[in-house]
């Protein structure tokens, strides 16, 4: 058994005991502040070096930020946005304007301009989501294209204003094309200036297949040409030539298959183009215009094709260890080229002038589709943020610094995210998203600790008092495919000692629970179609045996979509809830007998469930995209929907009545009797709803400020107990910036902004995972 090792003994907390109401008194546990953040920086995505300044860019997805890390001594200052960095995007959505330093983000339907020398950042809404974003150095001005709309997106440096020009009229919505996040139909790259020319921005449409080129300070269009390329499928922009005179460009098929790498002229019609060989799965792909190489790695098989364009498109073959490449960089004199692979988890070199495989990095942790790496120039290392894997997830508040020369590596953390709290004699334990966790005293001080495994997802009460933390990525096993840099496991803690014991299992659990005999009860993610199954830890000592999954009817396709389950320990029974194969299909509510596996009744419900409570009698289930809740009668699995307000994301439970919280409309509604709905007057939307004796808690989050609303459901009478002022930006639950497009959730694996407890003693423990604080809530005498 492994003993967890204190990372700083015992912490002074920064706390406040504050009276909000009457009612209640607060005290306020900032855990953020005692490792150090001011602002979190959570779900690193992203990463692009600022060579110049010796800073390295971190865009986060899971807070609206952007963390900005010193090259000199890992010092993180997180800048505060309104908007959240889009998961589904790759590199191409990031810029550093290297005159000024400013950053250019796009994000949910907007644009983020973050200077980080002031600390500051200004959001544009742009409507349509933008995928590729260019900055042009003499001017400043941004320019944004994008599948969902034919027009450009125009950031005019000198009124600070956004627009859009004309360009094209096709449009198509951005969705989840394949296991793989689509690279930009549509791309645009900046063209530096020349000696007798303005600077240009070169628009490419994959549509079509055509080249733009328009005035950079202007904005105005100033010719056009089509390409001998193969329009549709998928086009990559691999980079350009030091004086702008070409783009380098790679296509493939809506299969994945890459066809072809091109010389694209900006001016004149000199192109070249170099038929490949169909290899599936082109990622990561790199123009060196140092040796004049275009670098083509691929994410299913282990090769590196170098297209030498000096050579007029020689096409040649670098073995490589392994398939499963994805994040690349080049060292600053274009001699080495950095590849991440997932499948083993490490960095691989390869020497450029020799085009040859010298060496790997390994055991760093990568998991699979992490498209992000960074080469910072002034101090020679390499960046990536382990937790950033697009399609299939994102997690953890940690970048990774690797130095090339010796192979060391260390982690940068940039946040604290309590995920999941779980009480414990005499403290609480709260766990952060990363790889570490407070014990969390009731006066308040703390003392934080080390796990030694990264991002936890959940955290439950276990037999004999130990404590289950379920942790790791969405997968770690594939049907036919370990991912070694992945790990998934349930990591059993003696509250005693904090002495921990390791069990790995393959795939991420979404809604574990513990039975009544002690055993946790697990539905794990699917990989691609597959029959939903449940696996089982009998008690918390025996590992997972697959023999003893219990496989069930239905066959799922589309991953995470098994989030929520309910244990009734009267009947034995299990009840899960999984949203359908797209946001409007119905959910699938089963009802499961835990003794015999029998599934009991499979019943459809309302569109993208998120939550589920039940009684002696009914069964609730919240239909977000619905706009209801539908009553199932338990004997018979007969449904009656009940209209609610917009988007119903959470139940609860109080004074034998089942309530349901509006995540748009702001109000509670009793399910059932009189169908009473009390408004709130809140800020922002509500998220979470908690039962703390004979009341209801209702947390609300707006851009600049968390509530808690005390409401007696007998009466309606609300009252204000908590306000905390923290930049949370972008709290919806109704977007789909989470892998598998699927919103009713904040992030992946990250189904509540807090999470809640009643202690012994009554009081109650609200953990919230942006701000990074506890907030210990108890009744005034």
């Amino acid at each position: 058994m492994n003993r967890i090792v204190a990372l700083l003994g015992l912490v002074v907390c920064l706390c406040a005991a504050t009276a909000v109401s009457a009612e209640v008194d607060v005290t306020t546990v900032n855990l953020r502040g005692v490792t150090g953040y001011d602002v979190n920086g959570i779900g690193p995505i992203l990463v692009q070096a600022d060579a110049q300044r010796n800073r390295v860019i971190v865009a986060n997805t899971l807070s609206s930020s952007v963390s900005i890390i010193d090259g000199t001594n890992d010092e993180v200052t997180t800048i505060a946005t309104d908007a959240r960095g889009l998961q589904h995007l790759k590199a191409a959505a990031l810029a550093v304007h290297a005159r000024s330093g400013r950053v250019y983000l796009i994000a949910y339907r907007s644009l983020v301009v973050v200077d980080p020398d002031s600390g500051t950042s200004v959001t544009y809404p742009t409507g349509a989501q933008f995928e590729s974003v260019v900055v042009d150095e003499a001017s400043g001005n941004a320019f944004l294209v994008g599948r969902e709309t034919g027009e450009i997106g125009f950031l005019n440096a000198r009124n600070r204003r956004f627009g859009t020009l004309p360009w094209l009229s096709h449009a198509e919505d951005l969705v989840n094309l394949n296991q793989t996040p689509p690279p930009p139909l549509r791309r645009v790259v900046a063209l530096p200036a020349g000696d007798s020319r303005r600077s240009r921005i070169a628009a490419l449409d994959g549509f079509e297949s055509k080249l733009y080129l328009f005035d950079a300070a202007r904005g105005r269009q100033i010719s056009s040409r089509s390409l001998p390329l193969q329009a549709g499928g998928r086009w990559h922009v691999a980079g350009m030539d030091d004086d702008g005179s070409h783009v380098y460009v790679v296509t493939e098929t809506a299969k994945r298959e890459a066809i072809q790498a091109a010389r694209v002229a900006v001016d004149g019609d000199d192109d070249l183009v170099v038929e490949l060989p169909g290899f599936t799965e082109p990622v990561g792909m790199r123009y060196n215009p140092a040796r004049g190489q275009l670098l083509l790695p691929y994410d299913n098989h282990a090769i590196l094709h170098v297209v030498d364009f000096t050579a007029e498109g020689e096409l040649r073959e670098v073995p490589i260890p392994a398939y499963g490449n994805d994040a690349t960089a080049l060292n600053d004199d274009g001699t080495v080229l950095f590849i991440g692979s997932w499948a083993h988890g490490e960095v691989e070199v390869v020497d450029l002038v020799e085009e040859t495989f010298v060496g790997r990095f390994e055991d760093l942790g990568i998991i699979p589709h992490q498209h992000a790496m960074t080469f910072n120039a002034a101090n020679g290392d390499l960046y990536f943020p382990l937790g950033a894997t697009a399609v299939n997830g994102c997690f953890g508040a940690a970048v990774t610094r690797l130095d090339p020369e010796t192979g060391s590596s260390r982690k940068i953390h940039t946040g604290f995210a309590p995920i999941d709290l779980v009480e414990v004699p005499g403290r609480f334990l709260v766990f952060g998203n990363e790889d570490r966790f407070f014990e969390v005293f009731p006066d308040g001080h703390t003392r934080l600790h080390d796990l030694p495994h990264a991002w936890p997802t959940r955290a439950l009460q276990g037999p004999d008092g130990v404590v289950y933390l379920v942790y790791g990525p969405h997968q770690s096993y594939w049907p036919t495919v370990y991912i070694w840099g992945a790990r998934n496991g349930v990591l059993t803690i003696d509250p005693a000692d904090l002495s921990t014991y390791d069990r790995r299992i393959p795939r991420q659990p979404l809604a574990p629970l513990v039975a009544s005999d002690g055993a946790l009860v697990m539905p794990q993610n699917n990989w691609g179609s597959e029959k939903q199954f449940l696996t089982f830890l009998p008690d918390s000592v025996r590992v997972m045996d697959m023999r003893e999954r219990l496989e069930l009817p239905d066959e799922v396709t589309r991953e995470t979509t098994q989030r929520v389950m309910e244990y009734d320990p009267a009947t034995d029974e299990l009840f899960l809830l999984r949203v359908g194969e797209s946001d409007t299909e119905p959910s699938i509510l089963q009802v499961i007998d835990r003794g015999t596996g029998e599934v009991k009744h499979r019943i459809e419900v309302g569109a993208n469930a998120t939550d589920l409570a039940f009684d002696a009698n009914y069964l609730y289930v919240a239909a977000f995209g619905d706009g209801r809740v539908d009553l199932v009668a338990r004997s018979t699995g007969s449904v009656q929907p009940i209209p609610t307000g917009s988007a119903p994301l959470r139940l609860g439970q109080v004074g034998g009545s089942t309530w349901v919280l509006d995540h748009l409309s702001n109000g509670v509604q009793q399910i059932g009797g009189s169908g009473t709905r009390w408004p709130l007057e809140i800020a922002g939307h509500a998220d979470d709803l908690y039962a703390w004796g004979d009341d209801l808690v209702v947390i609300a989050h707006a851009p600049d400020k968390l509530t808690a609303t005390l409401l007696d459901p007998a009466n309606g009478e609300a009252t204000t107990v908590l306000e905390h002022t923290y930049p949370f930006g972008d709290t919806r639950f109704d977007t789909p910036n989470s892998a598998f497009y699927m919103s009713g959730q904040f992030g992946d694996a990250v189904f509540h902004l807090t999470r809640a407890e009643v202690s012994e003693d009554g009081s109650l423990y609200l953990a919230d995972f942006l701000s990074g604080q506890v907030f210990i809530l108890r009744r005034a005498p």
